[in-house]
């Protein structure tokens, strides 16, 4: 029954983990709440990543050690490391490209690459590079170029570019910038229709670029969220969805994240999977990514009023993006390597 299922779906991390929605992120201290620390680059870098051999700084933040601890969702998960991915694209460029969420993961690549000891200075050819294909990005509506610019000892070079939806011009450019697409549009689309339509357009694209030798296209499946939704039958614990624009609004003001139920459908990734089970689309790899995030409710932003950013600055409540986490993104990794030698990307000798 209903409260059965309330009970299954409750949290599974020990009772010293602190990860409730309230109060309000300390954002002037370290963007940190209890073992929640707001998962973005501002906030991760000073506090975890660190060069080998350099102690970490003093703060509030919870241990790279009591994260691993207290993630119990990825223990067990194989997990992989940034060397890894860094030694399989070897002198090539990794586009990774999407909203917010999918700047979370490019910010946790930036994170491994420092820990692990393997960034190095954009040097001037990848400079060059970036110049030279400008000229692409500024054709589009949105005129904005690929941002924070990264490279590994192994001559890897990163790349983020933030896009929401589907643009023709920019994706265009993406195909003559990068021989690696990772990417995601899914939270910002509301028309399963507009969607599906967008995706077959990009894909007859995508296609085309991954069928190349060295090159490879992965459309990361769209994370889980977790906005509370009054349940029909009372209990207004479980959220068929967790969608926001299915959210008790009142929770705007009250933040409460809340765990979803087992069958419950997302229906961006059924749109992608409906596209690629016919196989039109035969060199586009699906990168998962939901089942990853659905047990994870209490991994949330929660209560994120007062951002410097202003922004929702009284009723802010997040549901979406992701308190960091080493094992999360570290098991996502492991999925990319998979994903990347299954399509023909073969690991160096």
């Amino acid at each position: 029954d209903a409260l059965s299922c309330v009970k299954k779906l409750q949290s599974l991390e020990p009772e010293w983990v602190k990860l409730a929605p309230q109060p309000r992120i300390d954002w002037h201290n370290g963007g940190v709440r209890g073992d929640c620390v707001v998962g973005e680059y501002e906030y991760i870098m000073r506090a975890y990543c660190q060069v080998p051999g350099k102690p970490p700084p003093r703060g509030k933040w919870p241990s790279w050690e009591r994260l691993e601890a207290a993630d119990v969702h990825t223990h067990g998960r194989p997990q992989a490391r940034l060397r890894v991915v860094a030694e399989l694209l070897s002198n090539r460029t990794l586009l990774i490209m999407g909203d917010s969420v999918m700047e979370q993961f490019y910010n946790a690549l930036q994170c491994f690459l420092r820990r692990e000891g393997l960034e190095i200075s954009p040097d001037a050819a990848f400079m060059h590079f970036l110049a030279s294909n400008r000229p692409l990005w500024m054709e589009g509506r949105r005129k904005m170029p690929p941002k924070l610019p990264q490279q590994a000892t192994t001559g890897m070079r990163l790349l983020f570019e933030r896009a929401v939806n589907f643009q023709k011009e920019d994706l265009e450019a993406a195909v003559h910038t990068a021989d690696v697409i990772v990417l995601n549009w899914g939270l910002h689309y509301h028309d399963m229709d507009r969607y599906r339509s967008d995706l077959e357009a990009a894909f007859e694209m995508l296609d085309r670029h991954a069928a190349s030798i060295g090159k490879a296209v992965l459309f990361m499946e769209t994370g889980a969220q977790h906005f509370k939704a009054s349940d029909k039958r009372g209990h207004g614990q479980l959220s068929h969805r967790g969608s926001w624009e299915e959210r008790d609004r009142s929770t705007d003001r009250n933040c409460a994240c809340a765990p979803i139920e087992d069958f419950g459908i997302n229906r961006q990734n059924g749109v992608l999977h409906t596209l690629l089970r016919d196989r039109r689309y035969p060199y586009i790899r699906v990168l998962p990514f939901y089942e990853l995030t659905r047990p994870r409710w209490r991994w949330h932003f929660g209560n994120c009023t007062h951002r410097p950013s202003r922004w929702h600055y009284d009723d802010c409540c997040d549901c979406s993006h992701h308190c960091f986490s080493p094992g999360m993104w570290r098991s996502h990794l492991y999925e990319l390597v998979a994903k990347l030698e299954l399509g023909g990307v073969p690991r160096p000798s």
